[in-house]
């Protein structure tokens, strides 16, 4: 397990429940501590760049194998 930040642990992978479409991009930029704005322009740079097939299917596959993200964060209660 990663420390983010001031000793406190990294959270897993989960898909946001707050995100815009299924919140596969803001569980990323969540994770890796980067913005979401950022995360989506190359998720759809890709999307456009490469076509349906390769980021699609990864995008699909994120949002069934990715858990939602738990209602209680057990660290900060």
């Amino acid at each position: 397990m990663g420390y983010a930040y001031y000793g406190c642990p990294r959270r897993g992978l989960y898909r946001s429940r707050s995100g815009l479409l299924f919140g596969v991009c803001k569980g990323l930029a969540d994770y890796f501590d980067i913005s979401v704005f950022w995360t989506r322009v190359i998720v759809f740079m890709t999307f456009v760049f490469t076509g349906f097939c390769p980021i699609g299917i990864a995008y699909i596959l994120a949002v069934f194998l990715m858990k939602p993200e738990p209602r209680f964060d057990r660290y900060y209660a």
